[in-house]
């Protein structure tokens, strides 16, 4: 009799452990942590992303909130993550982080910002209603899947890099603040005209300077400079021909002033034979 009860208690334990295990492993997806290596997975299917920092209270008071939605991430067919902005610059600058705690919900890689009722029902209704539909869609330079948004996670990844090159060498090394930041400034001055020359001989082999005009002409040969162009030629048949129709103008100009000189004459003329006949007269008399 014993023994049979035994057999029972067991068989009961080993079902409450399998029920345990399938709603554990199947019915509850939990929170997933997102980092810059694994950040892409968010762009296929339904997720909520919260931003935090652990020393920030309103995050605190969102964190059991946040562990109830991630309870009930099966339910809803959605995917439940948190991104830790203090391990994680690159993804808070490639999401514009601006302030703590922050929401995003992303399906099929469009990115909208939650900005309702941080509570617990408001947040599943949201999911369950369809409510993101009525919400504006980050625009595609902002979106954190861009060039520009990339631009900006490396921007945030070399300040954080640079934070913690001044915390070790002041903490550990012991070296006077001003002396990180005139060597950060000297890198950043050195960085900025290599890019610069960079960006000079990329934009010279991309869109090469035109010569100026006659540049060419000064580098042909002797030989080909002295042979003349077809418009060259057109230029000179014109010379020659102006050239041979300047006798022809001088001789009509010749003309024209030599038929003046010849009124002239012929008006003296007669004005002394018309002097000279009133003298006469007024002899005669």
């Amino acid at each position: 009799m014993a023994l049979f009860r035994l057999k029972d208690l067991s068989f009961f334990a080993f079902a409450l452990v399998i029920c345990i295990v399938s709603e554990v492993s199947g019915g509850q997806k939990g929170v997933t942590k997102i980092t810059d290596e694994n950040w892409q997975q968010v762009l296929e299917g339904e997720w909520l992303v919260e931003f935090y920092a652990p020393w920030c209270p309103a995050c605190k008071a969102l964190g059991p909130t946040w562990d109830a939605v991630g309870d009930w991430a099966a339910d809803l067919d959605i995917n439940v993550a948190a991104v830790d902005v203090t391990e994680e610059a690159g993804l808070s600058g490639r999401f514009m982080i601006t302030s703590l705690p922050s929401i995003y919900h992303v399906i099929d890689g469009e990115f909208r910002r939650y900005m309702g009722p941080r509570t617990e029902n408001d947040i599943i209704t949201f999911i369950e209603d369809r409510k993101f539909h009525d919400v504006e869609t980050v625009a595609s330079w902002r979106a954190p899947d861009s060039i520009s948004m990339g631009i900006v996670s490396f921007i945030f990844k070399v300040s954080m890099k640079v934070r913690i090159f001044h915390t070790i060498m002041t903490e550990e090394y012991g070296f006077p603040w001003w002396s990180t930041y005139g060597f950060v400034a000297v890198a950043t001055v050195i960085m900025g005209l290599t890019l610069g020359m960079i960006l000079v001989f990329l934009t010279d082999c991309c869109c090469p300077q035109k010569p100026p005009k006659g540049y060419e002409r000064s580098r042909l040969p002797e030989e080909q400079q002295a042979t003349p162009s077809t418009d060259s030629n057109e230029s000179e048949e014109e010379k020659e021909d102006k050239k041979a129709d300047e006798p022809e103008q001088k001789e009509e100009v010749v003309d024209k002033a030599e038929g003046k000189e010849e009124e002239e004459t012929t008006l003296r003329q007669r004005k002394t034979g018309g002097n000279e006949d009133g003298e006469e007269e007024g002899e005669s008399k």
